[in-house]
């Protein structure tokens, strides 16, 4: 079932009527400081994720980009610590357990690596290698999916569709499935990407019309959609009361299935150029936001978990091609355009409304995350920089050439220190506290 008209402007219920809910959530918890996004997260994943200042997967512990680890350096310099040479690729690290894991195109031309590194040091603790070609489609090519780590276990996703669980420890291999040959899904034509989700014993992957889901500790199928090719997010995990779902994209739609049985409850039709949906959905206080690059735009869907979703607001405002926004006390701060597009850059849009707030070109095709009430940005040449969450102006409080252009890859902070890596393969791992 497909969900909203083509109207880029007509809505379902008034922003007026969102803007007060919004407003009132966030009222309700300013004495806190907590951001309303973080507190729905809360109310959401409560009993299923873990908070702490590891980011074990893709977007972080609470799937929203946003650490909520004290001490982020907001001034001065920083110092490096340690660097990587990791070859080509635009995967972002995952950290947990002192282990650094992160993947690279390798120096010959069909291989690939999943690099472990130890937290502190930077000592290699193992490498595991793996056929991939180079996929130079329209881009450099290279890896372009990141780890997930739970349990001592790591789970990976090639572009080509190699699902592996590695021992985290060793590098040690569990279990490996091909999704190609053993499952018969369709490689989408960037290949595979998107980080797998663990929720309790189960692995989710983006594959297939509406996702693939196996359990952890032997790869056996729990359920599987159809073939189709798939889009580029990552599943993203939603509880509402005892219900549990999960959103995955293809390259035509964002879909919502059942966590258990795979059971689609509902499909928002999101045609893009060549197919592209890669960044995650937003879910904030029964809100779903969906924005995509190529032209396509945003829309702001109203969804309380059961039915069909009803659209807000819709707008081509906000253009994400790759990573997906940071919602922060009612409004969505994201890179907005395509790669190598004049006006691309750092974007604040309203979340009730899809209205513009600024836009900061300067920041190009680069990536943002927030660590408490910081962007942490890194832009496209390089620099990193660090700026206080306001809808009025971007005004940053630090900036540092960290690393040479092209930067599309989000930067992580965990356990003080801030990981960039640009597309040439180099990964740079800067002291972030402050006073550090």
């Amino acid at each position: 079932m497909s969900v909203g008209k083509n109207s880029d402007h007509e809505e379902a219920c008034t922003a007026n009527e969102l803007h007060e809910i919004l407003h009132m959530a966030k009222l309700s918890f300013s004495c806190l400081r907590v951001n309303p996004a973080f507190f729905f997260f809360t109310f959401l994943l409560a009993a299923d994720f873990s908070f702490s200042a590891d980011w074990p997967r893709f977007r972080g512990p609470n799937f929203d980009g946003i650490s909520t680890e004290p001490g982020l350096r907001t001034s001065g310099e920083a110092k490096q610590l340690w660097s990587a040479e990791l070859e080509l690729g635009y995967s972002s690290p995952v950290i947990a357990s002192g282990h650094v894991i992160i993947s690279g195109h390798g120096k010959k031309d069909k291989n690939d690596a999943l690099y472990c590194f130890d937290e502190s040091t930077g000592q290699v603790k193992w490498v595991h290698n793996y056929e991939q070609e180079l996929g130079n489609l329209y881009f450099q090519g290279g890896t372009t999916g990141s780890a997930t780590i739970d349990g001592g276990r790591v789970y990976f996703f090639s572009r080509d569709g190699d699902l592996f669980c590695l021992d985290l420890h060793t590098g040690k291999e569990i279990w490996h499935k091909q999704l190609a040959k053993d499952l018969g899904y369709e490689k989408p034509t960037w290949g595979f990407a998107g980080s797998p989700l663990v929720w309790g014993d189960r692995l989710f992957i983006n594959a297939g019309a509406g996702g693939l889901c196996l359990n952890k500790a032997d790869g056996s199928i729990m359920w599987k959609s159809a073939n189709e090719a798939a889009g580029y997010s990552s599943p993203y995990p939603v509880t509402i009361g005892d219900a549990r779902f999960v959103f995955f994209s293809n390259k035509r739609a964002y879909v919502c299935v059942d966590a258990g049985s795979g059971a689609q409850q509902w499909e928002m039709k999101w045609m893009t150029r060549y197919g592209v949906n890669a960044p995650d959905p937003i879910a904030s206080n029964g809100t779903v936001f969906l924005s995509t690059g190529y032209g396509k735009g945003a829309i702001l869907l109203k969804w309380a978990g059961q039915g069909t979703p009803e659209k807000v607001w819709q707008n081509r405002d906000m253009q994400t091609q790759m990573n997906s926004c940071v919602l922060i006390d009612g409004y969505l701060y994201g890179i907005s355009g395509n790669e190598s597009q004049d006006g691309t850059g750092l974007r604040c849009v309203e979340y009730s409304t899809g209205a513009v707030k600024w836009t900061d070109p300067s920041i190009a095709h680069g990536a943002a995350v927030a660590v408490q009430r910081n962007l942490l940005v890194v832009t496209e040449d390089g620099e990193l920089q660090v700026a206080p969450v306001s809808p009025i102006a971007y005004r940053p409080t630090f900036r540092q050439k960290v690393i040479d252009a092209k930067v599309w890859t989000v930067p992580v902070y965990a356990n003080g220190r801030v990981y960039c890596r640009n597309s040439a393969g180099r990964m740079v791992v800067l002291d972030m506290k402050s006073g550090g």
